[in-house]
C-alpha cells in the first residue's frame, strides 16, 4: 500500500470518527427540519400528549401508556414546553398534539421488535370547509430490539431530537 492511499485512508477514518462523534448527521436533520417547519413549529409554544394504545404484553410489563405520557410530560415541562391537559387543549384554537405510537411485536425471550414513533399535529383551518382538518407538522421514527428498558431508551431518544428541533427555532 502506497504513502498516499495510507494518507487517505487516515484521513477518511478521522472524518468519519468526526461525523459520527460530533452527530452530524442529527444537526443535518434538525436545520433541514428547521427550515422546512420552522414557522410553523415557532407558533406552538404548548402540546398536548396523547400516547396511542399499546399492545398488551407491553402493558403487562410495566409500560403503560400513563406512564409514557407522564415522562414525556415532565421532559417538556423541564425543557420550557408546556404540556396541555385535555380541558385547556380545547380552547387552544390549532389544537396542537404530541403524538407518540409504539408499535411492538414480541419477539423470542420475552424481547420486542418495536418502531417509535413522535409526531406534531395540529388542527387547520380551512375557509368554507365544514371541518378542521389535521395537519402533520413533524415526525421521527426509530426502531429497536429488546425490552421495556431499550423501549423507553428509543422514546427518550427520540423525544430529544424533537426538543433540539424546538429549542433551536
Amino acid at each position: 500500500m502506497s504513502n498516499r492511499t495510507l494518507v487517505s485512508l487516515v484521513i477518511l477514518l478521522i472524518a468519519v470518527f468526526l461525523i459520527v462523534k460530533l452527530d452530524v448527521f442529527t444537526k443535518v436533520k434538525v436545520t433541514v427540519t428547521n427550515l422546512i417547519y420552522g414557522e410553523e413549529m415557532r407558533s406552538i409554544k404548548s402540546f398536548r400528549v396523547v400516547v396511542d394504545p399499546l399492545i398488551p404484553e407491553l402493558e403487562k410489563a410495566g409500560l403503560t401508556r400513563e406512564a409514557v405520557r407522564q415522562e414525556i410530560e415532565a421532559t417538556l415541562e423541564k425543557n420550557g414546553i408546556h404540556s396541555l391537559t385535555e380541558e385547556d387543549w380545547r380552547k387552544v384554537p390549532a389544537k396542537p398534539s404530541l403524538n407518540v405510537t409504539i408499535d411492538a411485536t414480541k419477539a423470542e425471550g420475552g424481547l420486542y421488535q418495536f418502531n417509535v414513533t413522535i409526531s406534531i399535529i395540529k388542527e387547520e383551518e380551512k375557509p368554507g370547509a365544514l371541518a378542521e382538518k389535521l395537519k402533520l407538522i413533524w415526525l421521527t421514527s426509530g426502531m429497536g430490539n429488546g425490552g421495556v428498558t431499550d423501549i423507553r431508551a428509543r422514546i427518550a431518544q427520540e423525544l430529544e431530537l424533537f426538543l433540539k428541533v424546538h429549542a433551536n427555532l
